[in-house]
């Protein structure tokens, strides 16, 4: 089982289910910290899912929600995001949500 983190707004932003993320592996090494862009199913609880890896989610600041929350990776997207440079990345992932 594999780590990653998330980051979110606000706590509350996190929803359960099919999910856009962009998400940091936390497994030591040299892939450590490299990000991927994912379609995933995440859950609260890790009975939800078959063989989740954990997901850390930590608000825009960088402070950590007390509990794990578990991510089954469904495909790989894209490695970037249209935009310009001083776009916010979460504000120009949902202008282009269908």
């Amino acid at each position: 089982m594999k780590e990653w983190q998330t980051f979110v707004r606000r706590f509350g932003d996190m929803k359960e289910g099919k999910r856009e993320l962009f998400i940091k592996d936390l497994t030591p090494g040299k892939a450590k910290y490299d990000t991927k862009h994912v379609m995933a199913q995440v859950s609260k609880s890790k009975g939800v899912l078959k063989n989740p890896d954990t997901l850390w989610v930590r608000s825009e600041s960088g402070e950590k929600y007390k509990d794990p929350w578990y991510l089954k990776v469904e495909k790989e997207l894209e490695e970037w995001i249209p935009g310009k440079p001083w776009d916010d990345l979460l504000e120009a992932l949902e202008k282009r949500q269908p």
